[in-house]
């Protein structure tokens, strides 16, 4: 009998291993899985970068308003072409920082290409927005409000500008 269990044992022993229908049929699940994630992925990606946009966008407002109380002076914001082809902060003739461009974006401002800040930290056109969304098949939840106050506060709103 014990060289029974032992043969077994033995046998049990070199049988490790995969075969190949097993590998092909793990691999099939495998690729089935990936394929059925990938439009998933593709929303996180697009929200992402509506995200990304938008807090580049306002760290640069709230750089532009610092930059105007530090120098006492008027900076400006301006955008390269588009919003969504990126913008710079610039101090008269200096440039301080530019910012972007930024691929599958769609940005709307809600006055113009630019925007001037005062040495009192307001900006000279009053409050204002910028709408970041994805620009393929934006979705409510993917979108933000950027929204600059009287005063020159900044905040971020999740949802379309009203």
């Amino acid at each position: 009998m014990r060289n029974t269990h032992a043969s077994n044992i033995a046998s049990a022993v070199a049988d490790r291993g995969f075969t190949l229908i097993e590998l092909l049929v793990t691999l099939t699940v495998l690729a089935i899985i990936a394929f059925a994630a990938a439009p998933s992925f593709s929303s996180l990606i697009a929200t992402q970068r509506a995200r990304n946009a938008s807090l580049d966008l306002s760290a640069a407002l709230t750089l532009t308003r610092s930059e105007a109380v530090k120098r006492n002076s008027s900076v400006s914001m301006a955008a390269s072409g588009a919003w969504a082809g990126g913008w710079a902060v610039t101090a008269g003739t200096e440039k301080v920082r530019s910012f972007g461009p930024y691929d599958g974006i769609s940005i709307t401002a809600s006055a113009g290409n630019s925007l001037s800040v005062g040495n009192d930290g307001r900006p000279t056109a009053g409050s204002l927005t910028f709408q970041v969304a994805p620009s393929v098949s934006p979705q409510a939840a993917s979108t933000i409000c950027v929204q600059v106050s009287g005063t020159g506060r900044v905040a971020l709103v999740s949802g379309a500008c009203t």
